[in-house]
């Protein structure tokens, strides 16, 4: 889901506070309601902070009750997805027992009983304000009528006021808590600045993006990413990812001598500098892990894991690092098999010059890249095609990728991750514009994975084929394709 980003197009629609005992493990147990055969995953703080990047499913019974039971803390966050299609809510407690009821069809889509009056109160103010920030970011709604402002002492002044309004209305709940509202706050209205300022920075003069950068750091200040109680809010990796990227890429500083330019690097040695306690370990170990649920798979991960061992040697978020960096390690060491081939098409001039190759042949051909989810998740469903090939050697998979050449080395390695047996070009600049008018729509936009079946005379016979995962469709458009006309 950028970022964050966002994985989910998620909007808080609860966030339940819950005062209680201290245990080494709490328990939550409920009902699930309207959930349209789709999976629901939850995602946890991890000893005081969030966890936003990976996430576990959710085991329901046969008769839609659930219990979950998971490491306690002095106060335990926990948000539940519905997959891929909504936000069901949060809660936040810290009691060894509660009960929590979802439904995916509600607009109020979590319950839990034993709130009080304040505790309510506080829900529904975060609930309001992580809502009103996505809503802004997607263009949605304005809470703050700072969407078309682009001068900047005006937006933080609201942004500002705002904050210390809903300081005001939390009142009355242990220090504990207040604190980790407090500055979940914060990291929202911080989120809302960095959606405005990136506006600015693509539309505005140079006089007016210099005032933003300036001011971005009082704002910075004001909000404390680097609070110990900041890394307890989902926004919070969100926000330090994108103070590293104001940082080395909106203003282009530079990171030290002997840091290399690649965002990962960059971003550790933010965190590095910049964060410190719980807001630096929380920030480097979600790096590690958005590597892996992005399937990145970046070559320095290995290194920055053992200075983050170094670090924080008895870390609570070492397993997922771990695994992480394992997956990390097994892709970059991926051999490329002989059955999967990189044609040297270099000095193709249009993508017929590609096709041509295959004339006489029917060509399956899947459009993808390296940075595309559902791509690669598609390829879960290929080895039955692959079987179909195999007794039919009057057709080629070829998988033609948008991705840039400085990804060429990830490109192959991802070939062969994922045994994608075939030919494999890539796009390039001479044909690049040829793809997406042919292929796209009528904007020229290109929603990728598409799948299209040449005949064997190298024509288009159907520009938006059936995938894989649809096998007996794609079979019958196969079998068409190969009939000569």
């Amino acid at each position: 889901m950028k970022n964050k980003k966002n994985l989910f197009g998620a909007i808080t629609l609860g966030c339940l506070l819950i005062s209680c005992v201290d245990n080494k493990e709490i328990q939550i147990s409920g009902t699930v309601r309207n959930m349209e055969g789709r999976q629901i995953v939850y995602f946890q703080s991890i000893d005081g902070m969030f966890n936003s990047q990976s996430y576990d499913t959710l085991r329901v019974n046969p008769d839609s009750t659930y219990t979950l039971t998971l490491p306690a803390e002095p106060y335990k966050r926990v948000r539940f997805v519905l997959w891929g299609k909504r936000e069901l809510g949060s809660v936040i407690m810290n009691k060894s027992q509660i009960e929590v009821h979802l439904d995916g069809a509600a607009k109020q889509s979590i319950e839990v009983k034993g709130l009080s009056e304040k505790e309510a109160e506080i829900s529904t103010l975060l609930n309001r304000l992580d809502g009103d920030v996505w809503n802004l970011r997607a263009r949605r709604g304005d809470r703050w009528n700072i969407a078309k402002d682009t001068v900047v002492a005006s937006v933080i002044a609201k942004l500002k006021a705002d904050a210390l309004d809903m300081d005001e209305k939390m009142k009355g709940v242990d220090e504990d808590l207040y604190k980790k509202a407090q500055q979940d706050v914060r990291m929202q209205l911080m989120l809302a600045f960095q959606n405005q300022l990136f506006g600015v920075e693509w539309k505005c003069s140079d006089a007016t993006k210099q005032q933003w950068f300036d001011e971005w750091k009082n704002m910075k200040n004001f909000c404390l990413d680097n609070d110990s109680n900041s890394p307890f809010s989902p926004a919070f990796y969100d926000v330090v990812y994108n103070n590293a990227g104001i940082i080395h890429f909106a203003k282009g500083e530079e990171g030290a001598e002997g840091v290399g330019k690649g965002p990962n690097e960059l971003s550790f040695h933010y965190y590095e500098h910049h964060l410190s306690g719980k807001a630096q370990e929380a920030a480097m170990a979600q790096l590690f892990l958005r590597d892996e649920t992005e399937e990145q798979n970046d070559p320095v991960i290995v290194s920055l894991s053992e200075r983050f061992k170094k670090l924080y040697p008895q870390s609570a978020w070492m397993p997922l690092i771990d695994k992480a960096v394992a997956k990390n390690k097994a892709f970059n060491e991926t051999k490329i098999p002989d059955y999967i081939h990189f044609p040297n098409i270099e000095k193709a001039k249009t993508f017929n010059e590609v096709i041509d190759r295959y004339k006489g042949k029917v060509v399956f051909m899947d459009i993808w890249a390296t940075w595309c989810g559902p791509c690669r998740s598609s390829f879960a469903y290929v080895k039955p095609l692959q079987e179909y090939v195999n007794h039919h050697d009057d057709i080629v998979l070829l998988y033609l990728s948008l991705d840039r050449p400085k990804d060429d080395a990830k490109w192959r390695k991802m070939a062969a991750h994922y045994d994608l047996m075939g030919e494999h070009v890539r796009i390039q600049e001479a044909f690049h514009d040829e793809i997406y008018k042919i292929f796209g729509d009528k904007r020229g936009a290109l929603s990728i994975p598409h799948c299209v079946i040449f005949d064997k005379n190298g024509k288009v016979r159907f520009s938006v084929a059936a995938s894989p995962e649809n096998m007996e469709k794609l079979k019958l458009q196969l079998e068409e394709a190969a009939k000569n006309k």
